[in-house]
């Protein structure tokens, strides 16, 4: 049966602790495992509480993690759990720290999405550029009416982006088309652009 050779406080995580097995194996805890479980030097660990204990320690490092991450820059769940499963963690576990997450409220797709929505419209992008970062950030669809309606109206945003480049609208086709081009690029429909630029110079031939 393993036994508790030594603890130890861990020199690089605060609040995190070394358990050394008897076998030579090692188990890294937090505080709440050190406690409901009363790990010390000499305490045996019968099958049921081993699992009990690595079970418990898994969820305590996903949560850590999961935490550092959200401290770092706001994710989606789903970011987030992809991440914690990159760096090691199990599935089920990083599912249960993004849960704990979202009761702290800490993880919140719907604020996340609205985030992304207004960063995006106030540098001057279009709708299919929101709905293309919404989607790249794995932000459920049913986040995105809500997220969507804080950006400005299409017309309104593209003839802003045309006043802050200060160029007026070209009369030459060429490059009447090239700043047509740019705010395609942007994610702003034909229509909004037909609307804000009015009629290409030769015609309907010049709007490809």
């Amino acid at each position: 049966m393993p036994k508790v050779d030594r603890v130890e406080p861990s020199k690089h995580v605060r609040g995190r602790f070394l358990v050394f097995l008897d076998t030579g194996s090692l188990i890294k805890v937090g505080e709440q495992e050190l406690l409901d479980f009363g790990l010390r030097p000499g305490l045996e660990l019968e099958g049921e509480a081993l699992q009990r204990l690595i079970a418990s320690s898994e969820d305590t490092s996903a949560r850590e993690r999961a935490a550092r991450m959200i401290g770092a820059r706001p994710l989606s769940r789903a970011e987030l759990i992809d991440k914690l499963v990159a760096k090691g963690e199990g599935r089920a576990q990083a599912e249960r720290a993004a849960d704990r997450l979202e009761e702290l409220g800490a993880l919140n797709d719907g604020e996340y999405a609205r985030t992304v929505v207004r960063h995006y419209d106030r540098m001057g992008y279009g709708p299919q550029k929101l709905r293309e970062e919404l989607y790249r950030r794995k932000i459920p669809r049913d986040r995105w009416a809500e997220a969507l309606a804080e950006a400005r109206p299409e017309e309104e945003a593209a003839a802003d982006y045309l006043a802050s480049k200060r160029s007026g609208i070209p009369s030459d086709p060429r490059s009447f088309q090239r700043q047509a081009n740019a705010l395609r690029r942007r994610g702003f429909s034909w229509q909004a652009i037909r609307a804000v630029m009015g009629a290409c110079p030769v015609g309907e031939d010049g709007w490809e």
